[in-house]
């Protein structure tokens, strides 16, 4: 891969996602014979989505972030010990069906088209994370928080990225960020799930922050049963949820665009742009929760000698908070979502990969369900 070492070249592509045509395909299976879908977990969210808003004050998102890191920690415990069952079981089983796909282009805010497109360049690796240099333009406005709380009430955060659906209001992100993976199914979801799109601190009071593109309520969820029952680290952790719009918006996509997507493709991307909102990172202090970071370089298959582990492993510092946050490539399309990292017994973190989960089958019924339900 030829490797350009300038910060001028990544800010480019940053902004080239939006240089592409804006016309939406849907979600499409393999030719023939036709691979079954896995099952996926659906769920509503119906407290009242003014509730949901007034619910987060800048006292408990504070606490959200200050719960990530711990979150982290057990986030990467749970994946470790599934690793280590699933390779002592000797793997899971895969069927020999042919695999799923789905793929969908990025779109523009207000559905703006006949836009040129550009050819994909290549990124430089850069696994220490930057800060986004344009933070409230598209692209990066399609990233946002995700705020939500457990069943004991203890608030959380993640990441996540409007996407592509049918309805124009939905934001996909790990499973792990909307369901517990406890096995009970549609019951499990979170509740007072909150997607702010563009979020970032507010320069007027320190502590606090501003949703300068509109708090987004969470409506109806899908997840694979593969993390709501199996809480499969390998195949399962993603999800979708739809959202609706505030008061003087129309929907999700119109507002600030949505990523494309491209699941069912394998394990092995160049070229790939990863962002969230960290609140910690492998040896980094300078993370916070409030601002968006983004990492670029190859994602490999995790584990390319066994191939019932088809898990995306890129190197990027981002940790606590970086969860759900998309792995996409340059033409705007999300190949992956950040899932968890390596830690060692004292729950410190031991390297900078990062993982998603196989976006294949699982991310293609997910996104097909999403549609349908729209």
């Amino acid at each position: 891969m030829h490797i350009r070492r300038t910060r001028r070249a990544v800010t480019a592509l940053l902004l080239a996602g939006a240089l592409i045509p804006a016309t939406l395909t849907t979600a499409s299976a393999a030719e023939a014979p036709a691979p079954a879908a896995p099952g996926v977990t659906i769920g509503k969210q119906t407290t009242d989505p003014q509730r949901v808003r007034d619910f987060w004050t800048p006292e408990r998102v504070a606490r959200a972030l200050a719960n990530e890191k711990r979150d982290r920690a057990a986030v990467a415990r749970d994946a470790a010990a599934a690793a280590e069952a699933a390779e002592a079981a000797g793997g899971r089983a895969r069927g020999s069906a042919p695999r799923l796909t789905a793929e969908a282009p990025q779109v523009l805010p207000g559905k703006r088209t006949g836009v040129a497109a550009t050819a994909a360049a290549d990124v430089p690796e850069m696994p220490v994370a930057q800060k986004v240099p344009f933070p409230q333009t598209a692209p990066a406005i399609l990233v946002g928080k995700i705020l939500f709380i457990d069943d004991a009430g203890e608030e959380h955060g993640c990441s996540g990225a409007s996407i592509a659906a049918d309805g124009n209001n939905t934001v996909w992100t790990a499973g792990h960020c909307v369901h517990p993976g406890d096995g009970r199914g549609s019951d499990g979801f979170y509740d007072l799930v909150l997607f702010i799109p563009g979020y970032k601190e507010s320069l007027e009071t320190p502590g606090e922050y501003d949703a300068p593109w509109g708090e987004w309520v969470a409506q109806s969820f899908v997840a694979p049963q593969a993390w709501t029952r199996d809480k499969d680290y390998d195949e399962g952790d993603m999800a979708a949820f739809t959202v609706k719009a505030p008061t003087g918006y129309t929907n999700l996509t119109d507002t600030v665009g949505a990523f494309g997507y491209k699941f069912g493709y394998g394990s092995d991307w160049p070229d790939i742009i990863d962002s969230g909102f960290p609140g910690e990172g492998y040896h980094r202090t300078d993370m916070d929760g409030y601002t968006q970071f983004y990492c670029t370089g190859d994602v490999v298959d995790a584990m390319d000698w066994n191939p019932l582990d088809n898990r995306l492993e890129m190197n990027c510092d981002m940790g606590a908070g970086a969860s759900g946050g998309p792995m996409a490539t340059t033409e705007g399309q999300i190949v992956g979502a950040n899932s968890h990292v390596e830690t060692d017994d004292q729950d410190q973190r031991i390297n900078d990969h990062l993982y998603s989960s196989d976006h294949g089958d699982q991310a293609v019924a997910v996104i097909n369900a999403i549609n349908d339900a729209n």
